[in-house]
Parts: C-alpha cells; structure tokens; sequence
C-alpha cells in the first residue's frame, strides 16, 4: 500500500477517532481452534461460488448452539483474504459479535470497524468520510449513525467487490438496532456488496432476513456435513494432544473413542471439545471406559458435570473467576483474574495479597473446559499481560445465567446478574481505597487489576438498580478529596478524559472536584451528600465546565434537579466547557426531560456560546426542537460552527427538524458556518431529501458562499451524483464557474469522483481544458490531490 506519510497520519487520526474494536483477535483466536480441511465442504460448494461473484449476494449460515459455526466463519474469511490479497480493488471486511466483550456487542461499533478495515484497504480517504471528520472538529466529538452510513456507503462505493462476514448475530445484545442496520444496509442496493452472516436460527434474526434473503440463501449446518469437520477435529486431537495421544497407541481403543464421541456429538462442535478435555484426564482404561459409558447428552449436563467436579478447595475461586469473566465490561487477562480469585466483598478490606494465584495459568485448571485463555495475536506485545482469559463459549455464559442451573446439581454457581455487577462493582471499589498512599510506578505495576477497577466500577454499579444506595459508603470513601484514594482514581482513569492511558503525574489542581463526577456518572445520592457536606455547587472545571453541564449532558435528571434545588446557575456561561451551558449540552444529547426541567428553572433558551452557539443548533431531536422554538428560541440567530440552526440541522441530515425551523420562518438562505449555507451543506453531505426541502422553500442554487463556494461545487467535490442531479435542475448548468474558475469538473476531479467526472463530460460537455484562475485544469488538479493512478486515467481518458 503506497500511502504518503501525510496520509497514513489522516487515516490513523480518522481511525483512532472511530475508536472501533478489534475483530482479529476473534479472527486469530478462531483460526488457532481449526482444524485443516475443516469447512472444505462449504467453500467447494456451488452455493458458495455463486455467492462470491452473484451481484449483491447475501449468504445466511444458521445452526444449532455449539455447531461451529464462528469456527466455519474464519476458514471463509482467511479464504477471502488469501484469495483476494492482491487484488486491491477488492476489499473483505468482517466483525465478530462477541459475548464476551461488550464493545463487540454493538451494532454501530460494528459498522466503525468495517469503515475502518474498508479505510485501510484504500490509499486515499475519501472526502466524504475526511469531511465527517472535520465537521466533528477533527475528532473531538463523536458522528451521529446516520452519517457513519453515509460514509461507510461512500467508502464501499470505491472498491470493485466487497465481501463482508458478519458472525454470530445472536451474540449482539442490540438485537433490534442490528437488523434495522442490515435492512438500511439492504437498501443500498449495492451490486458489489456480497454479505455472508452467520447465527442461531432466532426467530426475529429469521424475520427481519427474509425481506432481503432468498429462501435458497438460507444454509442450515446440517448435522451430517458438521460431523464431517467434528471427526476431523476429534481425529487430529487424538493424535496431537499430548494427553489424549496415549490412546492412539491402540488403534481399537482410539476407534472407540471416536465412535463414542460421533455418537454423541450429533453436530455439536462444543460437545465434543468438552469430552475430549474430560477424556483426557482419564489415567487407565477403565477410567476412560467409564467416562465413555456415562457421557452426559446435552450441553448443560456437560457444564453440570463439569462444575459439580470442582473441588471444594476450588469453588469460591472458580464462583469468582465466572462471576467476573460472565459480567466483565471487557475480556481479562490472566494476571488480573489472578487477583481478582483474592477478592472477597463480604471482607471489611476486600483484596488479600495472600491469595493471588502465583501462577495465573491455574485460572483454567480451577475452572476446566468452561474457560480458555488466548494470546492477543493481533497485537504485536508480548508478555503474560497479553494472555486473555474467558469463557470458552457463549452457551456456556447462557446456562450459568439461566434458571436451568438452578435446578440441578450445579444450582450454587447461579449467576444473577443484578447481584453479580454489585459484587464487582464492591469489590472495585475496595479494590482502590485499599492504596493508603500515592500510587507508586512499583505499586502500579504489580497491582493488574488496578486500570480495570478503576475504569469500570461505576458501570457495574449502574447496572444495580437501586443497590446504588447500598454503595454510597464505598464511593464517599474513594472520592474523599483529602484522601490519596481519590486522585489515585482519577490518575488511573478519569472519566473526564477517557481517551487518556493512566497518568501517575496529575495533580490535584489538575483535575476536577469530586461533585462535578457524581454529576457526571449520575450519582444523585453521592451529589446530595457532596453538597451537604459543602460542595460549591457552581465550581469550574472539567470538559464540561461545570457539573450541571456534566450531568445535563449525560441525562441525569434527578442530579439535575438536585443541583438546581441547591442553587445551581442554570444559565452561567462555563469556562471551558464544550457546550457553553447546560440547556445546549441537554439539548444535543436529546433529553427532553432535562430539557424541560432547564426551562422551568429559568434557562435562557437563546444563550450564546459554546460549540454550538445555542442550544437550537445543538438540538438534533423533533421532540427538543419543538420545546425550544415554544420556549421562544430565535430561529435565525447566528452564532456556533455552522453559523444558524438551519445549517446544523442540513448537516446532519434531520429532514424533519429542517421543515420545522424552515416552519417557523428560519431564512433559508442565511449565510455563515462551515458551509456557508444550509444547502451547501446539505449538498456535501448527500443529505437529497434535505436538499429538496431547502429548494422548496427557496434556496439559491448558485449563492456564492463557503469554502466550496456554492451547492453544486459541494456535491461536485463529494461526489453526490444524486444531488447533483437535483441542483442541476434548478440551475443553468452550462461551463459554471466559481470566483476562481473552477468549474463543475474542476471540483469533481478534486474529489477524485470518476461517475461524477464522467456524467458532466459526456452528458453536460463540461471542457477538461478549461483551467482556473492558477492555471490548473481538472485533470492536473486530481494528480496534485493524490488521487490513485486509477483514478487520474480515468479522468484523463474523458478528457
């Protein structure tokens, strides 16, 4: 990949912002578990070739718990990635939903790593995902979904193919959010889009893939060709693991064994790893005999069996060790499930030294099959530290949650959610209040639970309900300023700064007081105490500025009111803060009851300042943009990044907020922002009903404004064919020039858009020849951009 420095600077910019998870190190854990030859039966089949080269193919794989099918999922994708790995102009992306790890349980942080992996397969960004980018204020704040669509579609749109796999759908905790995602992907209509996904047979996956899945696309892994890879998998254990080769010494018994095991795997990959693993601790025949005459049928007999034989030395570690790895809100590594076996909350200082395991490893003898520890493949460290840890199996997570265990020998490993976060989130926190002095690098570096703890004991403890109360001791005690614990916290983590790695080096002046973070995590009892002890209510500091801002921001009404009741400035300007004031903050995130309950206290619905400018620019939801304009908001008031509500509004796409401000008489061509004008705006982005809305109510085409300098040079630039096409019919298209000379084609060689290029010299007879003000023709302004080699023939060949 010949990327410029400058360009691989852009890209890692772009891709850190996404902030995406990484799919590969599922991809690698996967690889490392499969056998040779396994999956052969799907890539040599016709379905699958039809799938490969079928324009916008859809493959759905389905099977039963256990079956393998993320297993089938990596022999495909490393089939993809070998086969194609020298054809740039075709790019496979893929993501693994994991219940393992809650940043791969999310739909749209799905879609930021296939944007990501479509990004590095190209040499250039593309405009349209650089101009996200910019007008997130290069990074500093987040895109809406919407928008990541766009651009993600924009950036597909470069290669010739594109194969994505999605695995394991039933794994995705955002079940609804996910289909509506696939079905709006569906609706692209892309003939170079070809998607393979794989999942349980749900009901409601099955549902929503039938409007965009033929019948005759739907494969179920039968159970004849899964055993197939099953006797595979099996056959080659026997051989290579070093406690199971033993038996291959009689070819008689290593035949019994593998019958026994096929007998009963009946097309349950799972199973039958559980079996082998129990086999192999079998010392004579008649051990193994008896293990072979009693296999239990199912899965959960398996995990009974398993459990129930954990000695009595073993089961408090082994409740802890899968009481953590069940309700993590990230994968562990060995050395902190080393520590977190030394966690006992029902002890006044939680955390015993004395009981860490010496050898981390032994993490996977406690707990036997249920768990697997993994090296991170993808990253290129290495060390014990990269040792990850966790449950073997999703079907291992649902019977440990289920009410299934309850009634069976193993009742006493019951997880219960509620009651499981607040043992974590208890244990955390005494895990921090027991460091009585300023966290030395020493101390830092043999304590691996310390960066965890710090960073998550307030999401366990917001999913307890109201056990919150029961906790208020525990958190008083870590954030007592006065204490080294609650700077300890804060260097280790501060939720403030989350993008932040630990910083043993910050200081207490440095960092906000303890009542702006109750506001900000949403702590109404730990915020009523802070300020009934003293805590200055209208304090400064922090991203946020203040902590009616934080907690505004986050949705925290009652920690809103709370601070209002004591005396909180509804309307005060904060220093640095990002929003300006709480009403903007309340109003962008789209919490009509904060919103509400702002105005009722007085806020000023037209106060200026922050990114924004107000708070009906920031507002992006019907519900608040109709509270806002009832309140008396000035619709045409200027001021913020996109210079009025309008702009902001065309930016994102929200086609029924804009039909309101223009409603409620917001000028339609009213200069200033980013863009100039709304409908530059809107045309950059590829917003067509948006822009049809702004041409209805009278937009000037041709109004010269913005760094593109008009609507039609925007969507030339981007590349926005479908909106060009609009623009177009509102304005006299022949040779328009800018201030500067550059034409319609002039901006879309810019852009590097050869469809676009190619629609304005054969239909419109735009001249290629035609320079600017500097002397630069389209053709030579596309090869000082950058454009790939592909590209600048492409526009030269019109020309």
């Amino acid at each position: 990949m010949n990327r410029s420095r400058s360009q691989e600077e852009k890209l890692g910019k772009i891709c850190s912002w996404l902030s995406a998870p990484d799919p590969s190190t599922n991809y690698y854990k996967a690889h490392k578990q499969r056998q040779v030859e396994t999956g052969l039966w799907l890539l040599e089949s016709a379905k699958f070739a039809e799938w490969k080269e079928r324009a916008a193919s859809r493959l759905w794989l389905y099977g039963i718990p256990g079956c393998g099918k993320t297993i089938l999922s990596s022999t495909i994708i490393e089939h993809l990635l070998q086969h194609y790995h020298d054809d740039t102009s075709i790019v496979t992306a893929y993501f693994y939903f994991d219940f393992n790890d809650t940043q791969k349980q999310d739909p749209e942080l799905m879609l930021r790593s296939l944007l990501c992996q479509f990004l590095q397969r190209l040499v250039v960004v593309p405009n349209g995902v650089y101009a996200l980018f910019s007008s997130c204020e290069n990074g500093k704040r987040q895109p809406s979904l919407h928008a990541l669509l766009e651009v993600t579609r924009e950036a597909a749109q470069e290669f010739a193919h594109v194969y994505v796999v999605l695995d394991a759908l039933d794994e995705c905790t955002q079940r609804s959010e996910l289909m509506d995602m696939l079905n709006t992907v569906a609706r692209w209509q892309l003939n170079k889009l070809h998607l393979l996904i794989t999942s349980r047979k749900e009901r409601d996956i099955e549902t929503s893939l039938e409007s965009y899945i033929r019948e005759e696309d739907a494969v179920c892994l039968q159970r004849d060709v899964v055993d197939q890879d099953i006797q595979r998998y099996v056959q080659q254990r026997l051989r290579d693991k070093k406690s199971l080769a033993k038996w291959t010494k009689d070819a008689a018994i290593s035949q019994e064994i593998e019958d026994a095991l096929m007998r009963g795997a009946r097309g349950m990959f799972r199973w039958a790893v559980c079996q082998l693993d129990t086999l192999a601790k079998c010392r004579n025949l008649v051990m193994l005999r008896n293990s072979l005459a009693t296999l239990p049928q199912t899965l959960d007999q398996t995990y009974d069996r398993i459990l129930t034989a954990i000695s009595r030395e073993d089961c408090v570690y082994a409740m802890r060790i899968l009481q953590w790895l069940t309700f993590s809100a990230r994968p562990l590594y060995v050395r902190e499930v080393a520590e977190v076996v030394a966690i006992d909350v029902a002890r006044e200082s939680a955390f015993d030294r004395n009981e860490v395991l010496i050898d981390p490893l032994e993490a996977l003898d406690i707990c036997s099959s249920l768990v697997t520890i993994t090296k991170n493949e993808a990253d290129r460290r290495s060390g014990p530290a990269q040792q990850i840890i966790a449950l073997a199996h999703y079907s291992v997570q649902e019977y440990l949650v289920s009410d299934r265990i309850r009634h069976g020998s193993a009742k006493q490993y019951s997880m219960q959610e509620v009651e499981c976060h607040n043992a974590i989130a208890r244990g955390s926190l005494k895990y921090l209040i027991q460091f009585q002095q300023p966290l030395s690098k020493e101390t830092f570096k043999a304590s691996t639970l310390a960066r965890y703890t710090a960073k998550f004991w307030s999401s366990h403890l917001q999913k307890t309900g109201d056990k919150i109360e029961q906790a208020s001791q525990l958190i008083m005690s870590l954030i007592a300023i006065e204490k080294p614990a609650y700077l300890n916290w804060i260097r280790l983590h501060d939720p403030d700064r989350t993008w932040e790695g630990p910083n043993l080096e910050k200081s207490l002046d440095s960092v906000p007081m303890p009542l702006y973070y109750a506001a900000m995590l949403g702590f109404s009892t730990i915020t009523r105490l802070l300020l009934d002890k003293g805590a200055d209510v209208n304090a400064q500091g922090g991203g946020y500025g203040n902590a009616l801002q934080a907690a505004s921001d986050g949705g925290h009404e009652q920690v809103v009111k709370t601070l209002l009741d004591a005396g909180a400035d509804v309307n005060v300007n904060a220093q640095g803060g990002y929003f300006g004031n709480a009403l903007q903050a309340a109003s962008f995130r789209g919490h009509k009851q904060v919103v509400k309950t702002l105005l009722d206290a007085g806020a000023d619905v037209n106060a200026q300042g922050g990114y924004f400018g107000n708070a009906l620019q920031a507002a992006s939801y019907e519900q608040v943009v109709k509270m806002l304009l009832d309140a008396g908001a000035d619709v045409n008031a200027q001021g913020g990044h996109y210079g009025n509500a309008l702009q902001a509004a065309s930016t994102e796409g929200h086609e029924q907020v804009v039909k309101m401000l223009l409603d409620a008489g917001a000028e339609v061509n009213a200069q200033g922002g980013e863009y100039g004008n709304a409908l530059q705006a809107a045309s950059a982005q590829g917003h067509e009903q948006v822009v049809k809305a702004l041409l209805d109510a009278g937009a000037e085409v041709n109004a010269q404004c913005g760094y593109y300098g008009n609507a039609l040079h925007a969507a030339a630039y981007f590349g926005e064919s479908a909106v060009l096409k609009l623009l177009v019919l509102k304005h006299d298209f022949t040779q328009l020039q800018d201030p500067y000379d550059r034409t319609l084609l002039w901006w879309a060689a810019a852009g590097g858009h050869s469809k676009t290029v190619q629609v304005l010299v054969n239909q419109h007879n735009y001249d290629p020849q035609i320079p600017d003000k500097f002397g630069r023709t389209p053709c030579e302004i596309a090869t000082r951009k950058g454009h790939s080699a592909k590209q600048r023939c492409r526009i030269l060949a019109k020309a």
